[in-house]
């Protein structure tokens, strides 16, 4: 049995029911990837399924700045999504690959994807009428 009676529930079930400590859990992990670049980052580095170095990763994104794929990379890899590995060659070889907690992301946004895929015509539709009906442009449109 859990703390709540329940037997066998896992904490991640048990939060599920309990609204605030939901809430803050998933508010700080949205805190981390609810950016501009975190999630075509770890997708990127997902989809390589292997190290990939900044140079190839900045390909694969091709409207990031160096700065800020330099920036990004070391906010994931200082909460632990993203692992790094300099080789001391000249020039040097920087290697950054999905820790097993950023790997562990990848089927959240799969998921996360496909419902936007499935829905995102009515989200849209529904924001573009809302707009319309408060005398506001619609998202999108200046």
């Amino acid at each position: 049995m859990d703390s709540t009676g329940a037997p066998g529930r896992s904490a991640a079930e048990r939060h599920a029911y309990d609204g605030t400590t939901c809430r803050i859990l998933i508010g700080r992990v949205l805190d981390l990837i609810a950016n501009k670049w975190s999630v075509p980052i770890i997708l990127a580095l997902g989809r390589a399924g292997r190290p990939m170095r900044f140079t190839e990763l900045g390909r694969a994104i091709p409207t990031i700045t160096q700065k800020e794929l330099t920036k990004q990379l070391r906010e994931l890899e200082s909460v632990g999504l993203v692992g790094r590995r300099v080789h001391a060659v000249v020039p040097p070889k920087v290697e950054y690959w999905l820790t097993k907690t950023g790997a562990s992301l990848q089927p959240v946004l799969d998921t996360l994807a496909a419902w936007a895929a499935e829905n995102g015509a009515t989200l849209a539709q529904a924001r573009s009428s809302s707009a319309a009906a408060a005398g506001k442009a619609p998202l999108g449109v200046p």
